[in-house]
């Protein structure tokens, strides 16, 4: 029997609600991400930052996981988190509210932010309005998001569980056009890179992405595209 490993983006909550990072009227078209998503810059927009993040809790609170979410979810409830491997680029808590566990979060979660004193983690759901750190009494928070020019630590497990994949197992990429994340620099071709059966679900083409590396592409919402997904998991999941 073969490992899952699914690999997602913004597409994935898309259909949820939630809006993307780049293009299709993106939320970098309304800020600037050198103001508020910049390790070097952030402090000195502490409240435009926080602002920011405190606007996406507030709009993620709204968001309700849609059919791949639960797709997803379900293969994992069936055949547990070790046969079933999550990982998001996504900071929303979609595939947790779908019944997901152990959801490898790379960038971060909107959900949290953490002492810059302590790093001492506080979970928030709305706006936040000011915080006393309960182990150091410090006063300055960072939204828990991997900003960039930030090292991402779980980048290294995530390098890891692509490495580990055998020619048994299956990776399904989902809404992601692979800027941010080199997903089709770190697959590879099957004879170099990693030897597991690939699937591509997302809504076009990206010019990141060579789908002449997957086995299967689907160009399609990731929502309405789900049962096919789920057909390509099983296949691997019962060899």
């Amino acid at each position: 029997m073969g490992k899952m490993v699914f690999f997602s983006g913004a597409g994935l909550s898309a259909d949820s609600g939630l809006g993307v990072f780049r293009g299709g009227n993106g939320l970098w078209d309304k800020y600037d991400v050198n103001q508020v998503c910049n390790i070097n810059t952030w402090e000195k927009n502490y409240n435009l930052v926080h602002e920011f993040y405190s606007l996406r809790r507030v709009e993620y609170a709204k968001a309700k996981p849609n059919s791949m979410h639960k797709a997803i979810a379900s293969l994992q409830q069936k055949y547990s988190s070790e046969k079933v491997i999550v990982i998001t680029q996504n900071i929303d808590n979609l595939l947790e509210e779908a019944g997901c566990t152990d959801v490898i979060h790379v960038h971060g979660r909107i959900n949290y932010i953490h002492c810059t004193n302590c790093y001492s983690g506080v979970y928030i759901t709305g706006e936040f309005k000011g915080q006393v750190c309960q182990k150091c009494g410090g006063t300055h928070f960072k939204p828990s998001i991997i900003f960039f020019g930030e090292q991402a630590p779980k980048y290294a497990i995530m390098y890891g569980i692509f490495a580990g994949l055998s020619e048994e197992d299956g990776v399904a990429v989902i809404g992601t056009e692979g800027s941010v994340v080199p997903i089709a620099q770190i697959l590879g071709d099957k004879k170099h890179g990693v030897k597991a059966s690939r699937l591509l679900c997302n809504l076009e083409k990206s010019v990141y992405i060579n789908d002449k590396l997957f086995d299967e592409v689907i160009y399609e919402r990731a929502e309405t595209a789900s049962s096919k997904v789920l057909e390509f998991a099983a296949n691997i999941l019962e060899k």
